[in-house]
Formats: structure tokens, C-alpha cells, sequence
């Protein structure tokens, strides 16, 4: 929860593979209370950079956990002519993570290895406060594989596992099988449901292809095994396709926003539903995002939060040296079961090279 009164949201985001240093995460405030208009925060240049694991940090997502804020994202540097199918066969399977106190000063980022020894990568985490559960549940994708041959591609499931702190994990179970690729989801509590928000690569749903949109789901916890259709293809027409969902409420209780990135082309674009459980979202098309903003999250802040964001100076010397080497994860072999440590692996893996742009797993 917010400690005082929300004015504003903070929009944390990364840019582009393409771009220099895209894949680090940079802010931006809303200069009102709604999200329709951002200052990038330092310039727009990256606030946080990754010197551990693959060196690049992809889905930032924010979340309060009494008075800290944790930053967790993707472990993964692409870059310019990066190889997807090698970060789904054998990429990271740890997450990276921030704290802080004021969201202007953070700790040195660590690594929590939180797929299992069967997964080719750890996409996308986002965290929710389960009730039923008393703690912490963070949700993520990965592409599982029987035996060491990988060299066809899995798809994407999305998974759950399960923390006190953000720094140890129990083992990740599945949590979303379709038998095909489904990355990228998002919840939203509305009244005394929750809203899930998926992007799912296949289905053909009431007549219409829905390939590669955002589709909204009810249900009635963050475990409940029956959620129900309420929308699919969310954001269609207005974008060519859509991932990355990045939703909240509004911070004067009328409806919802959505955030969905249209990669490849106009990268986040904004929504707003007045009643979220509709399913019913409408594009504002003059929303000022920041420039090649894409997947990210939207966290309320006070005044008092984004004034001292904006007063921040990126101040080399208060920030992390970032080593952009082709590092990478090699596979870890876990053994045991319980709880997973975090940890710094930056042992150095293969040379890659791009084969796609939309994330999904294509065969080669």
C-alpha cells in the first residue's frame, strides 16, 4: 500500500534490444493523477543497469511490500542480433531484483534462480499478495523440457512459485498449461474477483483470431483452476498485436488503465476501461508515453514519491558500472528440493543470434 495519499503512478519500463543500453530499466511519472501524460525520470536514461547474470533487464515490475519497493524483471539481454531460441532452450532461469526505501536510492541487484532445472528461461515475473496463501506468489514463463536435447523449442507455460522476501523461492509449479504459448500475465483485483491478463500466441476464440493479443480472464482468487472468458483480443483493432499487459486501478476509483505493448512498432500504447470487469477498453490515442516505452508496470505514487523522483541526477558514481559482455547464464543443475537461494551466476555462455521478435518460440 501506498504510505499517503497517490498522486501520480511511476511507469517503469525498458526500451528496445536495438537501442543502446534498451535493455535496462529507465522511469517515468505521470504529471497528473492519471497516466495519460509521463516525465522520464533522469533524462530517460536507465535509472537501474544489470552488472550480473546476462547483463540486461527486460519487464521491470513494481511492487510495495510494507515500506520497501521491489524491482523484479527478466534476466536477459537480447541485443542487436541476440538469439531468441537460445534464451528459451538455455537461458536464464533466475530473476533479477532491486529494493528500496524512497525509489530514488536502490541496493545492488541480485539473482534468484526461480525455474526449474527443466526450464529454458524465466520471463516476465510479476508478484501478488495471495491472502488465501499469507504470502507473496510470483508468476513468470518458461518453456519446460523433458531431457537435455533442446533442440526443439518447448512453449511457453506460465508458472508459480511462491516467496516470504524476494531473495528465496519454493520450487515453481505450473500454473497455466494450454498446450501452447502463453506468456505474460497480469492481475488486476476488481471488487472481489481478480482479473488475469495473458498473452496467449494460438487460440481461436468465439470466431475470432486472437493470436498474439492480451486476453482478459475472471476469477474468483489468484488460484482459482476455473477463471472465465471476458474478453479476448483486447486492444484489437487499434494495434496490430499487443503483450507486455501493465494494469491499474485508477487512483479516483473510476475504472482501470492498461497498458499493452505493440512490439515492434509503437511499443506501449494506453487504455482505460471505466468498468475493468466489461472487458470494455478504450485507446487514448493522445497519450504522451515515453519514447520506445514497452513491457513494464505502473506503481501509485504520493507527491512526495515523484517530486523526488524528479529531482533525481543521474550521478555516475551512485550507480552500478554496467558490463555489456555477452555474459550469460550457463544451465545450473539444482539439486534437493525447498527453497532456492539467490545468487550471482556470470559465467559466460554462447555467441546468439536473433530469429525472431515477438519472444514466441519458433523452430528452426
Amino acid at each position: 500500500m501506498v504510505n499517503g495519499d497517490p498522486a501520480g503512478y511511476l511507469l517503469a519500463y525498458f526500451t528496445s534490444e536495438a537501442a543502446e543500453n534498451g535493455e535496462q530499466v529507465r522511469f517515468a511519472v505521470s504529471t497528473a493523477a492519471d497516466p495519460i501524460s509521463f516525465t522520464p525520470v533522469a533524462g530517460g536514461k536507465p535509472v537501474l543497469e544489470s552488472n550480473i547474470g546476462e547483463g540486461g533487464v527486460r519487464d521491470p515490475f513494481l511492487v510495495r511490500d510494507g515500506g520497501r519497493i521491489l524491482l523484479i524483471a527478466t534476466d536477459l539481454r537480447i541485443g542487436p542480433g541476440g538469439d531468441w531460441a537460445g534464451s528459451v532452450r538455455n537461458g536464464s532461469r533466475s530473476i533479477i531484483a532491486w529494493e528500496s526505501r524512497d525509489l530514488v536510492n536502490w541496493s545492488e541487484p541480485w539473482l534468484s534462480e526461480i525455474a526449474p532445472p527443466e526450464a529454458g528461461n524465466a520471463w516476465a515475473p510479476k508478484a501478488y499478495w495471495s491472502q488465501e496463501r499469507s504470502t507473496w506468489l510470483v508468476y513468470f514463463a518458461s518453456a519446460l523440457y523433458s531431457g537435455p536435447e533442446r533442440g526443439r523449442g518447448e512453449y511457453q507455460r506460465i508458472m508459480v512459485a511462491s516467496t516470504p522476501d524476494f531473495r528465496t523461492y519454493e520450487d515453481a509449479e505450473i500454473y497455466l498449461d494450454r498446450g501452447h504459448d502463453v506468456i505474460d500475465s497480469a492481475f488486476l483485483q476488481v471488487g472481489g474477483e481478480w482479473h488475469r491478463f495473458s498473452v496467449d500466441a494460438e487460440p481461436v476464440i468465439g470466431g475470432a483470431d486472437v493470436r498474439g493479443f492480451v486476453y482478459q480472464e475472471c476469477g474468483q482468487s489468484l488460484d482459482d483452476p476455473s477463471y472465465r472468458p471476458v474478453r479476448a483480443g483486447v486492444g484489437r483493432p487499434d494495434l496490430a498485436h499487443g503483450e507486455g499487459p501493465a494494469v491499474t486501478s485508477a487512483l479516483n476509483g473510476a475504472g482501470a488503465w492498461l497498458l499493452i505493448d505493440e512490439f515492434g512498432l509503437r511499443g506501449y500504447r494506453l487504455f482505460h476501461a471505466k468498468d475493468p470487469a466489461s472487458g470494455e477498453w478504450t485507446p487514448i490515442p493522445d497519450a504522451v508515453l515515453p519514447a520506445g516505452a514497452r513491457h513494464g508496470s505502473l506503481l501509485p505514487i504520493t507527491a512526495e514519491e515523484r517530486d523526488r523522483l524528479l529531482r533525481r541526477r543521474r550521478r555516475r558514481d551512485a550507480l552500478p558500472r554496467l558490463f555489456v559482455d555477452g555474459t550469460s547464464h550457463e544451465r545450473l543443475i539444482l539439486s534437493g528440493t525447498g527453497r532456492r537461494n539467490g545468487g550471482n551466476d556470470t559465467r559466460r555462455g554462447e555467441s546468439r543470434r536473433g530469429v525472431a521478435d515477438d519472444g514466441f518460440e519458433r523452430d528452426q
